[in-house]
């Protein structure tokens, strides 16, 4: 074999080796000279695979490795990212939160000034309008007017009775509406507003329901028929109503404890409706039925009375204490001249006064209500104890205007008349004040000399005045 020939095979091993055609062992049997020669790792044929094996072990490592890293850094970085992404959110919720609260201090100090200034020019204009009003031509002017529309009022309901008593109802719910509105404004500046939960406001709310929500109710028909014919019809004669007709207060007083009885009094009597489609109570009941009436009348009652005990007498009880809040009944029992009532009131103590004439009241109730059952009954005696209620008032308004208030008007009108002269005498002393100091000026500007031209001037003055 020659070299050439011995060599091929090594060549081709080296440069394509056919594991399945040739092998390692083949060459170093055909060539005897190759067991000789050391073998390099370099060039064994199966030393390839292993580097590669070697390699992408490696490679896999590397790999699997870093990516251990990577995954296990990755909270890591994610919680830095949440903590950054959270950091900035509250940067700008807090410059949000800055930058509304600016605003909003802004905008209030806005709308308190613009408040403020309101108010002040509320003031100055009730300022005004009280002095103008405290003159004794308007007030003598209004009382005239006040006088002059109560005067009206008495001629024109008894015209609207006789002519449309089916207006009546609407009549009386806007009057007492007007009138009470008035009342609590009026009310509300003497810290008197709480005379507004009466029991008498209570019955006037209860008759407009009836009227307009329930008319088809007999046991709420007999509830405020007692109640409106009863305590609050009789309280004219126990608390002494007047009809003062100047008096926007007395006559509101008068209206709120006659006008439901007058409207009932014509629903029951008067109204224009033979078969009762408008108050469907009525049909089929020509008396009142005792029992039920009653005890819908005194459960009404008592309603009222348990929630004004809670709201007012209880739960109001340091500002009235205090004499920030003024109620009927602290009005009555500290009263010198409530008499009787005040006087029975205060039989077990200073303690008991409430409860007791809570008792002295439900007790007045039940016995008015004993009479208002008649009323139902029988039209004359209605009638003649309605006009006898009127009456009653027109009687203690003649006895205030003769006994008290030509009395207060005198001297209402004293005062004013006082207060204008003091005002005039300020007025003139201010004026002979500048005066003074106009001539001690003059005279020091003369070196305390007065000079031709001042003393002249007296002269001319009266020379002018007189030519006047």
């Amino acid at each position: 074999m020659s070299d050439s020939d011995s060599d091929l095979p090594l060549a081709r091993s080296v440069s394509a080796p056919e594991p399945n055609e040739y092998t390692y062992e083949d060459a170093h049997a055909s060539d005897p000279a190759i067991l000789s020669e050391p073998a390099s790792p370099s060039l064994g044929p199966s030393l390839v695979p292993n580097i590669f094996t070697q390699l992408s072990f490696s490679l896999d490592s590397f790999i699997s490795q870093n990516l251990e890293e990577d995954l296990t850094d990755l909270p890591i970085l994610a919680n830095q990212m949440y903590n950054n992404l959270r950091s900035d959110l509250s940067k700008t919720k807090h410059q949000l939160r800055h930058h509304v609260g600016t605003t909003k201090r802004q905008i209030r100090h806005q709308v308190d000034h613009t408040a403020s200034n309101l108010k002040s020019q509320i003031d100055t204009s009730m300022m005004i309008w009280k002095q103008h009003m405290k003159k004794a031509s308007v007030v003598r002017f209004m009382d005239k007017i006040a006088f002059t529309l109560g005067m009206l009022e008495c001629c024109c309901t008894p015209w609207v009775i006789s002519q449309y008593p089916e207006w009546i109802p609407f009549v009386h719910t806007f009057q007492v509406s007007v009138l009470v509105v008035v009342r609590y404004f009026l009310y509300k500046r003497k810290s008197w507003h709480f005379f507004l939960l009466d029991m008498c406001y209570f019955v006037n709310v209860v008759v407009i329901l009836y009227l307009y929500v329930f008319p088809q109710s007999q046991a709420l028909l007999g509830a405020v028929w007692l109640l409106s014919h009863g305590p609050l019809a009789f309280a004219i004669v126990t608390w002494r109503n007047s009809l003062v007709l100047h008096s926007l207060d007395k006559v509101t007083s008068v209206y709120i404890h006659m006008s439901p009885p007058i409207a009932l009094y014509v629903v029951r009597w008067l109204y224009p409706d033979p078969n009762h489609t408008r108050y469907p109570a009525l049909k089929d009941m020509p008396i009142l039925p005792t029992a039920s009436s009653l005890t819908a009348a005194i459960a009404l009652y008592l309603t009222w009375q348990v929630a004004y005990y809670v709201f007012v007498v209880v739960r109001q009880k340091e500002k009235i204490k205090a004499g920030k809040r003024v109620t009927s009944y602290t009005w009555l029992l500290n009263d010198p001249n409530a008499g009787v009532i005040s006087k029975v009131a205060h039989t077990f103590g200073e303690k008991y006064s409430i409860v007791t004439f809570m008792g002295m009241q439900l007790i007045y109730t039940f016995v008015t209500c004993l009479f208002a059952l008649l009323s139902y009954k029988y039209f004359k005696l209605n009638t003649v104890f309605l006009v006898g209620l009127f009456l009653v008032s027109v009687w203690n308004g003649a006895s205030y205007y003769m006994e008290v208030f030509s009395k207060q008007y005198e001297k209402q009108l004293n005062k004013l008349a006082e207060e204008v002269s003091s005002a005039v005498a300020a007025n003139q002393r201010a004026h002979d004040f500048a005066g003074t100091g106009a001539g001690d000026q003059q005279e020091s500007t003369n070196g305390g000399r007065p000079s031709s031209t001042v003393e002249a001037q007296p002269h001319k003055s009266a020379a002018a005045k007189k030519d006047d």
